[in-house]
């Protein structure tokens, strides 16, 4: 069994840490722009579940030290807080990673879920019945059970919506973008999921969950301070490209190769809606190749946009040409492109070692590299290449 004194000392780590972490997201100032302010907010939701957190923690810490018996109103505060931080940290995560997803509407329903369960919670308190209060306590379990999957749910649609809409703007820098946050959705899915059934298990159990939600909380920090180096990037996909003027789009492809002019562009009506006319597909076509030729896709995390300035066109219709005509993203068309060449050096240049053929090709790392190639080849670099 678990002494005491080291049951104090793992919750007021635990305390700590969440606290600590907590309050340096919320404080901590990022650049004051437009671009910027979707992060902030989503940083903040983020800061305000761990301190809900460390709340938790100290209120049972509290409650401890003055020895106040009173178990139904720990288990309610309890399954209180970790419904609000799943809640938060759901929100938070998809307000950094693709705002435009989390509407209106859904940020309603989840205070919606939330002003339920604190009802019941509260009306559950005041029962006078000791019998009716516990299956309070049991209703409330499996009701945090069901918000928490639902949140999980809504999480993961949400989160292959944005990776999606990504990979139409960037190449291999989304990989370095998001490699963090599967890892903190297992964290938070098993440490959420576990709440309600460990207050029906003897009390060493939830002591021994505190050292793993120190450990989501410290992974979760690391993630968001990672995402937030390259955020700057990131934010220009938050803006729609369909927002440019019309005559800024046609006089940025309106101008041919060779120095002269070409016919002004226009679009045609399909049954999909507005897509590229023949006559301009061949212009942006041509554009395309040149650019490939020239290597730029060799650029390290380059983006549609900086390739769209490269050749010359605009952002909205390369990315219209590539949806469109190729029918692939932005992030495929490049990594396709690279493999290619990636695997044509490895038959000419056999002593080159993996980490040089992925720089030379444009990855920013021999891992993002070696994880392209088996999901595009079905193999790693190394194991193709023996097999040539």
């Amino acid at each position: 069994m678990i002494s005491e004194r080291v049951e104090v000392n793992i919750v007021m780590a635990g305390w700590v840490v969440a606290f600590l972490l907590g309050l340096f997201l919320l404080l901590i100032k990022g650049p004051r722009t437009s671009s910027y302010a979707h992060y902030n907010r989503g940083k903040k939701t983020c800061a305000v579940a761990l301190l809900l957190f460390g709340g938790e923690i100290l209120f049972q810490w509290l409650m401890h030290i003055f020895e106040i018996a009173d178990p139904i109103l720990s288990v309610s505060v309890y399954l209180f807080t970790f419904c609000a931080a799943a809640l938060l940290l759901a929100v938070g995560y998809c307000a950094m990673m693709s705002p435009e997803l989390v509407t209106r509407r859904q940020k309603n329903f989840a205070l919606a879920l939330l002003a339920v369960y604190a009802i019941i919670l509260i009306v559950n308190y005041f029962l006078p019945v000791m019998k009716w209060r516990v299956w309070g306590v049991l209703v409330c379990s499996v009701l945090l059970f069901l918000i928490t999957c639902l949140c999980i749910y809504k999480s993961f649609v949400l989160y292959r919506k944005a990776i999606d809409n990504l990979r139409k703007y960037y190449s291999d820098v989304v990989e370095n973008l998001i490699r963090w946050m599967p890892g903190v959705g297992v964290g938070v899915v098993l440490f959420l999921i576990s709440a309600p059934f460990v207050v029906w298990l003897p009390r060493w159990y939830g002591i021994c969950q505190v050292p793993l939600g120190i450990i989501m909380f410290i992974y979760s920090f690391i993630c968001i301070m990672n995402f937030s180096t390259d955020y700057g990037s990131y934010a220009a996909t938050l803006d729609d490209p369909s927002e440019q003027t019309e005559d800024a789009a046609v006089e940025s492809v309106s101008e041919d190769v060779d120095g002269g002019k070409v016919a002004e562009p226009q679009e045609r009506v399909s049954r999909r809606g507005i897509t590229l006319s023949d006559s301009l597909t061949e212009v942006i076509q041509d554009k395309v190749a040149r650019w490939c030729e020239r290597g730029g896709y060799r650029t390290p995390g380059i983006t549609i946009e900086q390739a769209a300035r490269e050749m010359g066109t605009n952002r909205s219709y390369l990315s219209r040409y590539l949806n469109e005509v190729r029918q692939v993203t932005f992030y495929e068309w490049v990594a396709k492109i690279r493999i290619a060449e990636a695997q044509s050096l490895m038959m000419s240049h056999p002593s080159d070692s993996i980490e040089q053929i992925a720089t030379r090709v444009g990855f920013s790392s021999p891992s993002t590299f070696s994880i392209t190639f088996k999901k595009m080849v079905g193999k790693s670099p190394n194991v193709w290449r023996n097999q040539q």
